[in-house]
């Protein structure tokens, strides 16, 4: 059984919605990282704070972020079929 159009841009959009948030939290990492250096054990600070913080933020953003990116992907494809 063949997956229906609206199916497809559904899982593209997420797959991309997701590799935005890996790219996020991958930089928010190497921030942390590249701050903190490689001695985590001092107690919890306000930077750890604010990244905790963002991230969760962050969180919210990923349903309107595929929710763009899937309306984009329709509209494409709208134009492709109409040429």
């Amino acid at each position: 059984m063949r997956p229906t159009a609206a199916q497809s841009f559904t899982s593209r959009s997420w797959v991309i919605a997701l590799l935005i948030a890996v790219v996020f939290f991958s930089l928010e990492y190497a921030l942390w990282a590249e701050i903190k250096g490689h001695d985590a054990s001092d107690s919890p600070s306000w930077f750890d704070l604010a990244l905790l913080l963002s991230s969760y933020l962050f969180m919210f953003c990923l349903k309107p972020i595929q929710k763009a990116v899937q309306r984009k992907l329709w509209q494409q494809s709208v134009r492709k079929s109409a040429h």
